[in-house]
């Protein structure tokens, strides 16, 4: 869970794309409807991947944060 509500928002957005790919995937066996849903998971992570690393980069709270 996140402090900052829009990291909030793009994580659960990733997430739901996540449980749609299991379910296309796992349950309905239909791999080229997953393989579509793989890439559209794929691509909002790479954006919050972007977005938390701007995040961290000008947020005064991760300020003195060693990683």
């Amino acid at each position: 869970m996140y402090r900052e509500p829009h990291l909030q928002k793009k994580s659960d957005e990733c997430a739901a794309i996540w449980y749609e790919w299991q379910h296309f995937w796992c349950e309905v066996k239909d791999k080229e409807k997953a393989k579509k849903i793989r890439k559209k998971w794929c691509k909002c992570c790479d954006e919050f991947d972007k977005i938390l690393s701007h995040e961290v980069k000008t947020n005064a709270r991760y300020k003195d944060l060693q990683m």
